[in-house]
């Protein structure tokens, strides 16, 4: 639990940093913007929330954009310091939370059913079924993007810590929360 603390101390001390605080505000307000446009535009949670699915989609997309956003400045910072880290979960995470307003009612599954080869009756009589599963589960898509966010976030900030023990104890030289108390 100590660790966990730490490694969460640490994200802060990286963020006090100017370039990686004004990294992570501009990735923050493009996130969100973008993911408040997708979400919004395909009505994301109308069939859950009713009148009140606007109120989910500005969550999601704070939440969302938040988490993608650090996730983005850590892996920034996890390049300057030579540290390997799996961004996976940042492309997961955002993969998954777009898919509901990207392919529910829209022509992307119809178009690579097509082009699979299916006939145009299939596509007919199907294609609103399997689009169905979007906007249905769009929410749930949106949980398990943040979930995944989640976990991206916890991993990379344990790398990093692991990191700057490393080169703490190699080089004898000061990084992560200590570099950034004595700069800005």
């Amino acid at each position: 639990m100590k660790s966990t603390l730490q490694n969460y101390k640490n994200i802060f001390s990286i963020i006090k940093n100017k370039k990686y605080l004004t990294l992570f505000i501009i990735t923050l307000i493009f996130t969100a913007l973008s993911y408040y446009y997708i979400l919004s535009s395909s009505a994301e949670g109308i069939l859950d929330f009713g009148k009140y699915y606007i109120y989910f989609d500005i969550v999601s997309s704070i939440i969302i954009s938040f988490l993608i956003s650090l996730l983005v400045t850590l892996t920034v910072y996890s390049y300057k310091i030579k540290v390997k880290n799996n961004n996976k979960f940042a492309v997961a995470s955002i993969i998954t939370t777009i898919l509901p307003g990207s392919l529910c009612c829209t022509s992307v599954i119809p178009s690579i059913l097509a082009l699979i080869g299916f006939s145009t009756s299939f596509l007919v009589g199907n294609t609103g079924k399997i689009q169905s599963i979007f906007s249905v589960y769009g929410p749930l898509f949106i949980v398990v993007g943040a979930v995944i966010g989640w976990i991206g976030l916890t991993q990379i900030t344990k790398d990093i810590s692991a990191g700057c023990n490393i080169v703490k104890n190699a080089v004898n030289d000061e990084c992560c929360e200590s570099n950034y108390e004595n700069k800005n």
